[in-house]
């Protein structure tokens, strides 16, 4: 019985982690975000749609994978539906910058994030601009093998729709008929 309740116990909470880290991982001690998405689209047209995005540098492509980097990427807080004075100073004031892969596999796709950091838009009295501070610092504790709870709270949620909002690409030909 006890053994019974303790599996139990054990499964509910992983789930809960699972859906409460927003996409978020930690490996090797660092944040990383990973999510897979389903898709209609060929791997080539995946490709070009990444190519054509505007956002990624230094695109190299070998076998199913997708390498890349991303810089002064916007934190869309707004759009997650906050506002500069709710959100976290370190995300309304920063760019992201991150290496990135894509994975492509059987109608799915998965896209992981690493190295991320934040790079400061402009002078403040904390900081100068330019500045880059890595994930980790606001992510983890416990010597970078845990999340803190403030960052699972409102940073990882916008975090994961600015990410997702990025990397998540549709076919474009039912939304154009003419």
């Amino acid at each position: 019985m006890k053994f019974t309740f303790l599996l139990f116990f054990t499964l509910l909470t992983s789930h809960f982690n699972q859906t409460e880290n927003e996409n978020f991982l930690v490996d090797n001690n660092q944040a990383i975000w990973q999510k897979t998405y389903e898709t209609e689209l060929s791997k080539e047209a995946l490709i070009d749609k990444i190519k054509t995005a505007g956002k990624f540098e230094n695109i190299n492509i070998s076998g199913d994978k997708l390498t890349a980097e991303i810089k002064d990427l916007s934190i869309d807080y707004k759009g997650y539906g906050e506002s500069e004075m709710s959100t976290p100073m370190y995300l309304s004031r920063s760019f992201v910058k991150a290496f990135f892969m894509f994975e492509f596999k059987d109608k799915k796709y998965r896209v992981t994030f690493r190295n991320i950091k934040f790079v400061q838009k402009y002078d403040d009295a904390l900081s100068k601009m330019g500045e880059i501070t890595d994930i980790e610092n606001f992510a983890l504790s416990k010597k970078n093998t845990e999340f803190k709870s403030s960052f699972l709270k409102k940073p990882s949620k916008i975090l994961n729709y600015t990410f997702s909002e990025v990397t998540e690409f549709k076919n474009d030909i039912e939304n154009n008929k003419w």
